[in-house]
């Protein structure tokens, strides 16, 4: 706490005002006693509070006649120039983002059209706002999108070497915070899409990403994702709100999103590679045996056995026997005949190879000479192979991560899941299912899941589906 003398002047001539500033929330030269939540700042000569406690303050200022210095956030002015006719189940989701106070997570399958909820949300306040995506190319899709729905001429994009702020700022999570520190009150909403980013992390705290939110002055909150983090999520409930609209695909399934089918391919390794699966696997187990926390959850043992592979040979080795043994599943020759035999059974449709590894996806693309896309490809190259495979001269392409989420091509109706890259998550396999059921006529989406047979695979292909069968248990027809 201060000491007495450094508390503001209550005879100050000076008039009492506030504002935003450096993430925080200023109040200074007030005769009154300021909110209880605020501490004063002898540094800024200030009471502050974190950035988003700015509308309380707005709200106590207007009541003890507080004048708030700063610009605000602009008025966009500008009608919603996108033709869609918002369906009743994106109506629905606005309507009781509304009425939850502008703070809330809206959770819709890949495919059922957040986005146009969004943009319904930016024209409703009518004034800035800003939208915070994983990844730099998803940013490019909701530059072009709100480009298309506002004019280009009040769409900015803040992150890596573009720094073009504007009344709408498209932003990455890694450069929110940037933004958001200096521009904070030129948005009175955040639209964070793929909100299960900020999910709380396994150990139960909050993830440096929800630091922007903190500082965020921007009362109006909308996250949008597919696979909402149940059980992780605090911090997103604390700095977003609840859950206030909530559709699963089976819900769905046929009405806004793609019929689908999804079949499990079991094949087997070939001799010389199930000798050398058994061998690293026993290599491997052996070790972990050894150890005294080898009994340990997969979660609690690996930091110990990651951090015995730095001083201790026996560990790498044990290391480099697992890595084998991920290798051998991965890239099985009977994977690779499979996967291409299914192409051959759909030669017309378009398809995505989803790997679980770089040199998985690279293989695939040497046998099946596809192009891949991995976190390496450069933008240029990424943007070239996803408009060729919209325009339909590209029929197939293999990916790592990449395309789990972000892209939209409705006439991808085929998968081909050869691995994962998350020891099977649930969310990871929604998500990658999510990519195909962009509705589009009667066709049906089709999912294969390929799998090695008698190795640790099965396991995790078990544990990938868990959490797609709870979520669509007796509303699907097709495959589950």
């Amino acid at each position: 706490m201060p000491k007495p003398d450094e508390l503001p002047d209550p005879t100050s001539a000076a008039e009492p005002e506030f504002r935003y500033r450096n993430g925080l929330a200023m109040l200074r030269h007030v005769r009154e006693k300021p909110p209880e939540w605020m501490e004063y700042d002898p540094r800024a000569d200030a009471h502050v509070a974190p950035g988003s406690r700015l509308p309380e303050l707005r709200a106590w200022a207007a009541e003890h006649g507080v004048r708030e210095r700063g610009p605000g956030a602009e008025a966009l002015g500008a009608p919603l120039l996108d033709p869609r006719e918002p369906r009743d189940y994106q109506r629905e989701a606005l309507k009781r983002w509304e009425a939850a106070g502008h703070r809330g997570t809206v959770v819709l399958p890949t495919g059922a059209g957040k986005t146009l909820v969004a943009l319904l949300a930016v024209h409703a306040g009518g004034r800035g706002a800003c939208v915070v995506a994983p990844t730099q190319a998803l940013v490019g899709q909701w530059f072009s999108q709100l480009a298309d729905a506002f004019g280009a001429e009040r769409v900015g994009a803040f992150y890596a070497a573009e720094k073009e702020v504007r009344p709408i700022t498209v932003t990455t999570y890694h450069s929110a915070f940037a933004l958001l520190e200096r521009w904070g009150e030129s948005f009175d909403l955040l639209v964070l899409d793929e909100a299960h980013h900020l999910a709380d992390t396994a150990e139960g705290e909050a993830k440096a990403w929800h630091d922007a939110l903190r500082i965020a002055p921007g009362a109006r909150r909308l996250g949008l994702t597919a696979t909402y983090p149940d059980g992780r999520d605090a911090g997103l409930r604390r700095l977003v709100g609840p859950v206030v609209y909530r559709r699963a695909v089976g819900e769905m399934t046929n009405a806004e999103l793609a019929r689908f089918s999804l079949v499990r391919v079991p094949v087997s390794l070939d001799a010389a590679e199930t000798d050398d699966y058994r061998r690293r696997t026993e290599e491997y187990e052996a070790y972990v045996a050894s150890r005294p926390w080898g009994e340990l959850p997969a979660r609690e043992f690996w930091p110990l056995f990651m951090t015995e592979t730095r001083h201790s040979p026996p560990a790498r080795r044990a290391f480099r026997a697992w890595l084998d043994r991920e290798r051998i599943v991965a890239t099985s020759g009977a994977k690779l005949r499979e996967a291409e035999r299914i192409l051959r059974l759909f030669p017309a449709e378009t398809a995505v190879l989803f790997c679980g590894s770089a040199d998985a996806a690279e293989a695939v693309s040497r046998r099946l000479a596809i192009p891949v896309i991995t976190a390496g490809t450069p933008a240029s190259e990424r943007k070239a192979v996803l408009e060729s495979l919209a325009a339909g001269e590209t029929h197939a392409v293999a990916s790592v991560r990449v395309l789990d989420e972000g892209w939209d091509i409705p006439s991808a109706k085929l998968g081909i899941v050869l691995g994962d890259s998350t020891r099977g998550s649930p969310r990871q396999f929604a998500q990658r299912l999510g990519r195909l059921l962009r509705l589009q006529g009667e066709t049906v989406a089709s999912m294969f899941e390929i799998v090695a047979a008698g190795t640790h695979e099965f396991f995790l292909s078990q544990r990938r589906r868990k959490g797609l069968r709870a979520s669509s248990e007796g509303q699907l027809g097709l495959g589950l």
